[in-house]
């Protein structure tokens, strides 16, 4: 079943949901896939898919790009040249 943005972002925001300390990696591979990346390699899984093939196939990169301003995740590459 395929999980909203607005779903993703209320369990990211429930420290009793997930260790604060696992968010800067989160970060990380939703602001990739919001790029339009694969979010990395999930090593320890057969095969080695991608963060995004293994947790969200057929997301589109929007998605990411929601959670990620919900999530106050700066995916712009160049936020301050467009100023």
């Amino acid at each position: 079943m395929k999980r909203t943005s607005a779903q993703m972002i209320a369990y990211y925001k429930k420290p009793e949901l997930i260790p604060r300390h696992w968010l800067p990696g989160i970060a990380l591979q939703y602001t990739n896939m919001a790029r339009g990346g694969d979010g990395g390699k999930l090593w320890g899984i057969k095969g080695e898919p991608s963060c995004r093939e293994y947790n969200y196939p057929g997301q589109p990169d929007s998605f990411f790009q929601e959670v990620c301003e919900g999530m106050s995740w700066n995916y712009l590459e160049n936020e301050n040249e467009s100023q």
